[in-house]
């Protein structure tokens, strides 16, 4: 848990003069997430330092034998020993690089996710479609919480503030600073892990864990958030095959 969050958390609990276990209890919820995002929109302590985690849109680089259909295009290849170590609550490959194909829409085929060990022979294998000139991103870590969170999903919250109205009223404005803590304030990057950033239909709903999303963006796909989810089993065994892409619009 990053310090500076639990701490910008705990001032916001104690200014609404909130029990620590109440806030402590919301601490708990959050989950890390890895952004990628352009090095212009890096906050300015990791500029210095900072280098590619991955490669956006442009053509992708397989192995010749591997099979994928030409008229998806590429959306991200991910440099996987150069996301920041120990941050991911999912089974993120370590190594290697992670390679996302898909055609960013409202009505989405399936995708395709590809994991090639370090050292793998690749060659560029260009779509059917225009592919647009590549960029780097860079990797941001942050924190999430749920997008839908009451404080009645919150036993400890629950306890506090049921059948109290200001209570509630508190607890509330106390969610409410949480999603604006710098470091958990969502953004609008590719997303590894964490919790998914959907109104309608979260992946957590359906008992299934965020991998992967990739934003709405004039880059990705203008009007939907697409979002790359499976089992923790599925995510563990790297079955990435069986992974689902879904569209927030």
């Amino acid at each position: 848990m990053n310090s500076r969050v639990r701490e910008a958390v705990l001032d916001a609990g104690r200014a609404l003069a909130l029990p620590e276990s109440v806030t402590e209890a919301f601490i708990r919820l959050l989950r890390p997430c890895v952004y990628l995002s352009p090095f212009g929109e890096l906050p300015e302590e990791l500029k210095k330092d900072a280098r590619p985690a991955a490669r956006a849109l442009g053509v992708p680089h397989l192995p010749e034998d591997v099979d994928v259909p030409s008229y998806r295009p590429h959306v991200v290849t991910i440099d996987c020993a150069a996301l920041p170590a120990g941050v991911l609550d999912i089974d993120f490959p370590a190594d290697g690089h992670l390679i996302v194909l898909a055609e960013i829409t409202d009505d989405p085929e399936d995708g395709v996710v590809i994991h090639l060990p370090p050292g793998t022979e690749t060659v560029e294998r260009h779509s059917q479609q225009t592919s647009h000139e590549p960029f780097p991103l860079y990797a941001v870590p942050g924190l999430t919480r749920p997008v839908d969170l009451r404080w009645a999903q919150v036993a400890e919250a629950a306890d506090y503030a049921g059948g109290d109205a200001e209570r509630a009223r508190l607890v509330t404005k106390l969610i409410d600073a949480i999603g604006e803590v710098p470091d958990v304030r969502w953004r609008y990057d590719i997303q590894l892990g964490g919790y998914s950033r959907a109104f309608h239909n979260p992946v957590e709903g359906r008992g299934r864990t965020l991998f992967l999303s990739i934003p709405e963006s004039t880059d990705f796909g203008d009007g939907c958030i697409t979002l790359v989810s499976g089992t923790p089993e599925q995510i563990a065994a790297r079955r990435y095959d069986e992974l689902e892409f879904d569209v927030e619009s």
